[in-house]
């Protein structure tokens, strides 16, 4: 079904880029085959690694976990989350040929760049020198330079091993005497057995995030060193990881006179009652999660201030912007609030989706792409009601964790009957 519709986009939208919009191609079945064969290769490569190095239950345990974490991530890729568009990858490459041009030891290295429509601000490597970059991190870079660093500090978590590395930690601890023990003493135990399971769970997941977060700190640093033989002006790591600090904050809203306007259609008249809303302030909403954890300790990242604060004492120099190619950066900023707007529905955030596309659509009232997406969107949503699972795209209403804009649009799609969505996306088709 996706398919098609961006086969329609392709078909009968023009170029006129204020007016339509084509969204970037995850579809290709033969580009999409031939890396799922060379992950699989690699994956198995390193199970064989694996077994040379380790043995027993601990072999056993660490083969499970890559053998999961590649079915995820084979899931991922079968669900068409990765771009195989050859302009957006072949930007990719050129980037990444500027970093390894310019460090003689990652020559050798097997590394590649694959862009992702997950709707998170991130980047990751997956262990085997491919590196994961979401599109949705656009939105807060200014210049090349920043996806250079990016790109460089992912390279820097492969080269440094992070990941075997923290998987065979955890099995480690998780099989120590000293767990085995605990665990025991826990099962026997007649009282407090719910505070002292709280306690053990707590006490693994801080020791988890505290070795992430000092792996964080390598991974700058060694990235950093790659990062300042490019010809990328190394200051830009910084305006990234301060960009970085902005990503759970809301950079626009959608304004309340853009609903009367937006869902007044031919057949459906605005009706008073689907902007009644609550006073939510009156309720009492815990901040606290069910165990009481200490939020910093459940940082994987550390604080973008103390990574700025490290990697100011090794910049030596101010170079003048650089891009392996301007014009398709340029042409990614324009397009990313449009392209993530369709992958939000793709992968099936239908109510992100239909948020974003209002507010898009105050800028551009005319856009074709926005009014078809809004009408996908409003279908998708009654077809969520009429099987009663529209929860899972339009949460309840939360003031401690939504912006004031998004608790009135929340409220306001939960206000609408199912025979008024079905109406509206009717309205809304071309």
């Amino acid at each position: 079904m996706k398919s098609i519709i961006i086969m329609l986009f392709s078909l009968f939208f023009s170029s006129s880029f204020s007016q339509t919009y084509t969204p970037f191609d995850t579809i290709s079945l033969d580009k999409r085959n031939v890396f799922l064969k060379e992950f699989k290769i690699r994956n198995d490569q390193k199970i064989k690694e694996i077994k040379n190095k380790y043995s027993g239950k601990i072999s056993k345990e660490i083969q499970a976990v890559y053998s999961s974490q590649f079915e995820d991530f084979s899931r991922t890729i079968n669900k068409k989350e990765l771009y195989f568009d050859e302009k957006i990858q072949n930007y990719g490459q050129k980037i990444l040929d500027e970093i390894i041009r310019n460090n003689a030891d990652l020559k050798d290295q097997k590394l590649a760049v694959y862009f992702s429509r997950d709707p998170e601000a991130n980047a990751y490597s997956i262990g085997d020198g491919t590196i994961i970059f979401n599109l949705e991190l656009f939105k807060y870079l200014n210049d090349e330079a920043e996806i250079g660093f990016t790109i460089c500090h992912e390279i820097a978590h492969y080269i440094l091993n992070h990941r075997e590395e923290s998987i065979m930690k955890e099995i480690t601890a998780q099989n120590s005497k000293e767990a085995k023990a605990l665990e025991k003493d826990i099962k026997k135990s007649k009282f407090n057995k719910l505070a002292k399971s709280e306690s053990f769970a707590k006490d693994k997941m801080y020791s988890r995030k505290h070795k992430s977060r000092i792996q964080e700190f390598q991974a700058d640093s060694l990235g950093f060193s790659y990062f300042k033989n490019t010809h990328y002006n190394t200051a830009s790591s910084l305006n990234l990881l301060r960009n970085l600090s902005k990503t759970d904050i809301e950079t626009d809203s959608l304004p309340r006179v853009s609903y009367p306007k937006n869902f007044t259609t031919k057949n459906q008249k605005f009706i008073k009652d689907w902007i009644a809303m609550e006073d939510y302030s009156k309720y009492s909403y815990s901040k606290d999660n069910v165990f009481k954890w200490n939020v910093d300790s459940l940082k994987t990242h550390p604080d973008c201030e103390l990574r700025i604060e490290k990697l100011k004492k090794l910049i030596t120099n101010n170079k003048a912007n650089y891009y392996t190619d301007k014009t398709f950066f340029d042409e990614l900023k324009k397009r990313i609030n449009y392209e993530q707007i369709y992958s939000n529905y793709y992968i099936g955030n239908y109510g992100q989706s239909l948020y974003e596309a209002l507010i898009l659509k105050e800028k551009t009232p005319k856009n074709i792409f926005l009014r078809d997406m809004i009408g996908l969107n409003l279908a998708a949503l009654a077809k969520a009601k009429k099987e009663m699972r529209i929860n899972s795209y339009i949460p309840l209403i939360n003031p401690n964790e939504q912006t004031k804009s998004q608790q009135y649009y929340f409220n306001f799609v939960s206000n609408l009957t199912l025979s008024e969505l079905e109406q509206l996306a009717s309205d809304y088709k071309i």
